[in-house]
């Protein structure tokens, strides 16, 4: 107190000088931080306070250190055994104050470890460390310790340490400071817990990854004044986790192994695949950009494909007719031996030119021919057939098995479409494409238990699907996969694309979609319905009826609209059909309705309004009783009386201000023209009433 620059540790000191300072101010004298030592400068009652403070805080803190010490130094605080429990409540409703009032500010926790300033002196305040460490609760812990302030979600804390310390005296730290607010411990578990404490393993602590408790805060990469984040112990969650994806993968790789397995020339050099898929078309993007791609080619098995998509069985089949074809023209047309030969057999010396394979080599390997000399012992016997030169092909690939087969759709839309082959579900269209296109059976036909272990079976649990289930694919690469779909006639796979799409649609590529649409209607019947209603629901009539005139506004949808007119605008009609509704008196019940709900909300405003007024004029009421203004009174300047009396309250309101309670405006000031307009009668009784007034002031005056 005598220092003003040295810290105060007693924090109801602090509070009470502060008090006698803003008392001085009040009064008209300097705010001089020397106020203590001027005489007549602090008034006595302050000082007195101060004295009882510090002697009725004495025996407290003794009996803390006693109760501590009886409990192994575990726990500080609950207090003496035989205080009364009036006292032991107002000191948690002080302590709950306190933490209330710094939730959102930091709570200094202490220091972790030793830590040695300049000179060897060791530090015992947590600022004055090299480095500070704010720890946040990130989760509400209050389960793990009932009415401890410190585990309360928001509140931080910072603890002081040095680059050496160990991440795990800071944790440990942390633990201790946590259960030095647990109140009214004692006694121990079974197994020497005590109840409501905290300790380590029971938090994870997280900066940018989880840490590590064995590494130094220079291992981990942190920084002075970095904030770690506090939550409960997820480590089995995780684990739970991990091995739910490690059997899904697991469950995959088994299919994929069974799905080889029933291949009739499944190797493990080539997988099983006799197909490639060459992929010539090409995905556009919204600013109307071809995406290229590396590779064009996809590998596939065509006994899987021919079963499952007969659409691409049957190009794969005429894929193997031509390259058959094309084998048996380039073979070159040599079918007897006469053919190879430039001599007669009858030729005295027999030796006969050869045209056609030495050994293993084609003709026209070596330019060298070589001779063959008869043996006049041996029968005449027919010449082997020759080897046939083959004419290289584009269409021959590595493989002498597979067939090249070439498709007008990009790489990616083909490779849905084999996904689709392969497992029956696409993961990337989503988690909403997969449940509203499989077909679950009915728990009323089959019980509940059999429809939980039939039907499709989800790559992911429910709450599991990467990005919430939402579509990890460009609304034009599902565009591709529904024509795609459509021309292999799989209408599952279109429906699923269609889903997937219809959570794509943005102001952005409206136009896009709608004249998508319209195209695929033309070509194959298909309308798209739920594509074409989420763009007139979500884009063109998102804000009512004037949806359009402010898309129109904007040039790029003018631009699109103008260049895709003709396929744009009847899907505009169709659409604006499908989503208006069919039966006018369903109109007519839904704005009722709509009525109704705005006036029972107006008239629900309104009632918390006029709560609302009666609960501010009860309060101005219950704060402007003499009981409350004088105990507030004594609170802020003491017992006695100082000669500071509170201001005398205007009329005059400013602007803002409540007005009081049961206040009225006085009437309206009367002008002389009003007053001469008045019959004789009253004209006569205001000129007596205004003399006898007169005479009052004469007497008063007197």
């Amino acid at each position: 107190m005598d220092n003003p620059e040295e810290p105060i540790d007693d924090e109801a000191a602090a509070q009470a000088f502060q008090e006698a300072m803003w008392l001085a101010d009040a009064a008209g004298d300097p705010a001089d931080p020397d106020l203590a030592e001027v005489p007549g400068g602090m008034p006595d009652f302050v000082r007195q306070l101060l004295r009882d403070r510090r002697n009725a805080a004495r025996p407290r803190q003794e009996a803390e250190a006693a109760a501590a010490e009886a409990l192994g130094g575990v726990v500080n605080g609950g207090g003496d055994e035989e205080d009364d429990d009036g006292e032991n409540e107002d000191h948690e409703e002080e302590e709950e104050e306190v933490v209330e009032a710094v939730i959102g500010e930091a709570v200094d926790a202490g220091v972790a470890g030793e830590v040695f300033g300049e000179g060897g002196v060791k530090v015992t305040r947590a600022l004055k460390c090299p480095l500070v460490l704010y720890l946040e609760s990130d989760d509400d812990l209050q389960d793990l310790s009932p009415k401890n302030n410190i585990l309360k979600r928001g509140v931080s804390v910072y603890i002081g340490l040095d680059k050496s310390t160990k991440l795990s005296e800071v944790f440990q730290q942390y633990c201790n400071f946590v259960n030095s607010k647990v109140k009214h411990v004692v006694y121990k578990s079974h197994y020497g817990h005590v109840p409501g404490t905290v300790k380590p393993s029971d938090f994870e602590f997280i900066h940018c990854t989880l840490l590590d408790a064995a590494n130094t805060v220079e291992t981990s990469a942190m920084m002075k004044n970095d904030r770690i984040k506090v939550r409960l112990n997820r480590s089995k969650e995780r684990s739970t986790k991990s091995e739910i994806v490690r059997q899904q993968r697991e469950s995959d790789r088994k299919f994929f192994k069974d799905l080889r397995q029933m291949l009739p020339n499944s190797s493990p050099e080539g997988m099983g695949y006799d197909v490639i898929l060459d992929c010539r078309g090409k995905v556009m993007d919204e600013r109307g950009f071809s995406q290229n791609v590396l590779a064009t080619t996809v590998r596939a098995n065509s006994v899987i494909l021919s079963k499952r998509c007969k659409w691409l069985g049957l190009k794969i089949y005429n894929a193997k007719e031509e390259q058959s074809r094309r084998e048996e023209l380039a073979v070159l047309p040599y079918e007897d031996e006469k053919d190879y030969c430039t001599m007669d057999s009858d030729d005295e010396d027999g030796v006969v030119p050869l045209r056609g394979a030495v050994g293993n080599n084609l003709a026209g390997d070596s330019p060298a021919l070589a001779a063959e000399v008869e043996d006049d012992d041996e029968d005449d016997l027919p010449s082997p057939k020759k080897p046939r030169a083959v004419l290289k092909s584009p269409h021959l690939a590595a493989n002498a098995n597979s067939v090249c087969v070439p498709l007008d759709h990009s790489p990616e839309a083909v490779k849905i479409l084999l996904e689709y082959c392969y497992t029956n579900r696409v993961h990337s269209l989503g988690q909403d494409a997969f449940i509203k296109a499989s077909k679950f059976a009915s728990p009323k036909e089959v019980g509940m238990l059999a429809a939980k272990e039939t039907g499709p079976v989800a790559p992911f649990r429910k709450h599991e699907w990467p990005d919430a289930g939402f579509p990890n694919v460009s609304l034009h690469l599902a565009l591709a996969g529904i024509a795609l779909a459509e021309e292999a006639h799989m209408p599952r796979l279109s429906l699923m694309c269609e889903i997937a799409a219809s959570q794509l649609v943005t102001l952005k590529n409206v136009i896009d979609v709608l004249s998508a649409c319209q195209l695929q209607q033309q070509k194959t019947g298909n309308r798209l319905p739920l594509l074409r209603k989420a763009a007139m629901l979500d884009c063109v009539y998102a804000h009512g009826s004037m949806g359009i005139d402010r898309l129109y506004e904007k040039p790029s949808f003018k631009a699109n609209l103008e260049e895709k007119r003709t396929l744009v605008v009847p899907s505009l009609l169709e659409g604006t059909v499908e989503v208006l509704p069919t039966n006018v008196l369903a109109v007519k019940d839904w704005q009722k309705k709509k009525d109704k709900m705005e006036t029972d909300t107006k008239i629900t405003h309104l009632r918390e309004d006029s709560l609302d007024k009666n609960n501010r004029d009860n309060e101005r009421k219950r704060w402007r009783q003499p009981a409350v203004i004088s105990r507030r009174v004594e609170t802020a300047f003491g017992t006695e009386e100082l000669g500071i009396s509170s201001p005398i309250v205007k009329a005059v309101l400013r602007y803002g201000d409540p007005p009081p309670v049961n206040y009225s405006r006085m009437g309206k000031r009367k002008s002389r023209s009003d007053a001469n307009n008045k019959p004789d009668w009253q004209r006569g009784s205001t000129a007596r009433s205004s003399s006898r007034r007169s005479r009052r002031r004469g007497d008063d005056s007197i």
